[in-house]
């Protein structure tokens, strides 16, 4: 306990001194700066807490109208709304589209108890969405970034609302306790409790971070969360300290920053829309929306139930409608089936891993990928970034490669199970599908070369081959 109290202790201490709001300069220590964020729009002094009086500045682009989805700064005990750490984030958030919350928190001397600075951040996210429509903010959009304290992920990963898109969180203790309330403030006990449900989370490291702990206490939360599946990615600066986003400026700390930027960016934009005419009602209803870990928006709709779960990758400019009929008959036979849209280009393979880790969150942990043509390569090579491998891998007409894809490499190293398949009148598939199979080193692995020139899921019309096919996903 003494440890954790430590740690945080000397966090709250390494952050910059606070300087007042001073127009055009304020936030110049952010090590990165862009044009015209200084400018941005403030409406000041807005008390949100009366007892004690805590006030907010709401920050949004110049010349916006309506209401903007917000990032709300929280910081720890005593950090006000003028700093210039929270005054540099705001501006740049503003300058980037979005609209930005910094409020002040109330200092707590006793850190044995940080009910109060926690409770300040619960009442700061109450009074914005309460009265989003005065302050121009969409109360059903909002993300929080927070620096050294955790008392932000307190007030968001206890009971996950869908308003709450995303949380960022800079250099804070993960599994912080307090002799007073135990592990209360710990946001490795919420990652545990519902791992499935709690918003998204970027968390920032710093790898010379000198304050005792820190960095173990985000290595522990980063292994429990790809161990449950969470939704959670953390970003590391190897050669930084402690507050390194107000400096120096090195070119790793600028570029952490603007994935940050991006990662807001994209949890706060409007969720994608299902148009496809292919879909159900109660299947546009179960859309499943998701990123990739370049930030890419992903959209896929789920069919059926269970922990046996199917991840359907589609050819070329075809999208999940190519696969929806399959993915009804696979869901009536007890699966739980995902048909997705890869991203528009050729690294379609860079949706594989989002993919497969969004039906695991969600609750199929027992995940089979299945691709027809570049969807086929797409999965031969997305299934080896994952960090613990598919239950099995079907391709049906893969590509060697495909524009920059190579997929011989990725069999080269892909061990799950993998059923290769090809029609002998499908040149040059068919001679892919060898070739792939040959430089396969799954220990398990079948070839199926079918008669005529069928390609992709156009295959499993082949009744006979349909059921080999399933029989091998489901002996696996």
């Amino acid at each position: 306990m003494r440890a954790a109290l430590a740690i945080l202790a000397v966090a709250l201490v390494a952050v910059p001194a606070a300087d007042g709001y001073r127009n055009p300069t304020a936030g110049k220590a952010l090590v990165l700066q862009v044009k015209g964020m200084h400018r941005a729009k403030v409406k000041r002094n807005v008390v949100y807490q009366r007892s004690p009086k805590l006030r907010m500045d709401v920050y949004r682009p110049r010349n916006t109208r309506g209401r903007l989805p917000a990032v709300l700064l929280g910081g720890p005990p005593g950090s006000g709304r003028t700093s210039g750490q929270k005054v540099g984030w705001a501006q740049l958030i503003a300058a980037s589209g979005l609209s930005a919350v910094a409020f002040d928190i109330r200092s707590d001397g006793r850190l044995q108890s940080p009910r109060n600075p926690a409770l300040d951040v619960q009442s700061a996210i109450a009074y914005v969405r309460s009265h989003s429509k005065r302050l121009g903010i969409d109360p059903n959009r909002l993300c929080t970034l927070g620096f050294s304290a955790p008392w932000h992920l307190w007030a968001t990963m206890r009971d996950p609302q869908s308003w709450l898109r995303c949380n960022v969180v800079y250099y804070e203790p993960l599994d912080f306790q307090s002799p007073a309330l135990g592990d209360e403030f710990s946001a490795l006990t919420y990652l545990r409790r519902s791992p499935g449900s709690i918003p998204p989370m970027l968390v920032v490291k710093a790898g010379r971070d000198a304050n005792e702990g820190i960095d173990e206490s985000i290595d522990r939360f980063q292994a429990a969360a790809t161990e449950l599946h969470a939704d959670i990615r953390v970003v590391t600066d190897p050669e930084a300290a402690h507050a390194f986003d107000v400096g120096p400026r090195t070119a790793r700390a600028r570029a952490v920053v603007k994935q940050t930027l991006r990662f807001l960016k994209a949890r706060l934009a409007p969720p994608l829309p299902v148009t496809e005419s292919c879909a159900t009602k109660a299947e546009k209803a179960s859309a499943l929306r998701f990123f990739a870990d370049d930030d890419t928006p992903l959209l896929g709709v789920v069919v059926g139930s269970g922990s046996r779960g199917v991840v359907l990758a589609h050819g070329q400019n075809l999208g999940f409608c190519e696969w929806l009929p399959y993915a009804r008959q696979l869901a009536a036979t007890g699966y739980r089936v995902l048909a997705y849209n890869s991203r528009s280009g050729i690294r379609v393979d860079a949706d594989i891993p989002a993919t497969v880790e969004a039906l695991r969150r969600t609750g199929s942990p027992h995940v089979i990928v299945m691709g027809s043509s570049a969807g086929a390569i797409a999965a031969l090579i997305g299934s080896t970034a994952l960090a613990s491998a598919p239950a099995a891998v079907v391709s049906l007409s893969a590509p060697a490669s495909f524009g920059p894809l190579n997929a011989l490499p990725a069999v080269a190293r892909l061990r799950a199970p993998t059923f290769f398949a090809a029609s002998e009148n499908n040149d040059p598939f068919v001679g892919d599908a060898r070739a792939l199979y040959a430089a396969s080193v799954a220990p398990d692995k079948r070839l199926e070369i079918l008669p005529g020139a069928a390609h992709g899921s156009a295959m499993l019309s082949d009744p006979a081959f349909r059921a080999r096919v399933e029989a091998f996903i489901g002996s696996h």
